[in-house]
């Protein structure tokens, strides 16, 4: 009998531990194809690509430094529309963040922000980091809730100025 309500207990805390880790975040590389303002949701092209290239950082600075979740595994990869939340507070919009310092770029009182933004990078064909996470609830649909876009010129140029003011230490 005890065999069989540990063996049960087994069985439900890895049930547990897997349906945790199908809802934890991930990130992929992705060019947006289309935007859905009816149904709130992207169409996504999955591409590779490297952190280290995407997210540059000054020489001699930590690598380890990211905050953007592991790759994606295939799964989660297979879906190729992901909702998108364009108004709401902070942590419920779908935020648009710089790669080289993070900062958020929404402007979460305007409705029209997110869809102007999402439009430019469909147009561009821009790749972009996105985390990717499951929603809440059973059966929810995996959706975006941060996208980081390319170093622009303005990151290279602080990485450069960044790495100008650095010294040597002996």
């Amino acid at each position: 009998m005890r065999f069989k309500i540990s063996l049960l207990s087994f069985a439900v805390a890895a049930l547990g531990l897997a349906s945790h880790a199908d809802a934890a975040s991930c990130s992929a590389f992705v060019v947006i194809k289309s935007y859905d303002a009816g149904k709130s949701s992207v169409e996504v092209t999955y591409g590779t690509g490297s952190q280290a290239k995407f997210f540059p950082k000054p020489e001699g600075a930590p690598r380890d430094t990211t905050k953007v979740p592991p790759t994606c595994k295939a799964n989660v990869t297979k879906e190729k529309n992901l909702g998108v939340t364009a108004t709401g507070g902070k942590m419920s919009v779908t935020q648009v963040r710089t790669n080289f310092e993070g900062k958020m770029l929404n402007n979460t009182d305007d409705p029209a922000w997110l869809p102007a933004k999402l439009d430019e990078l469909i147009k561009g064909k821009t790749e972009v980091v996105l985390v990717i996470r499951e929603g809440p609830g059973k059966n929810s649909a995996l959706s975006i809730t941060t996208l980081y876009l390319p170093a622009g010129d303005a990151d290279l140029a602080e990485i450069k100025r960044l790495e100008s003011q650095a010294q040597d230490v002996e």
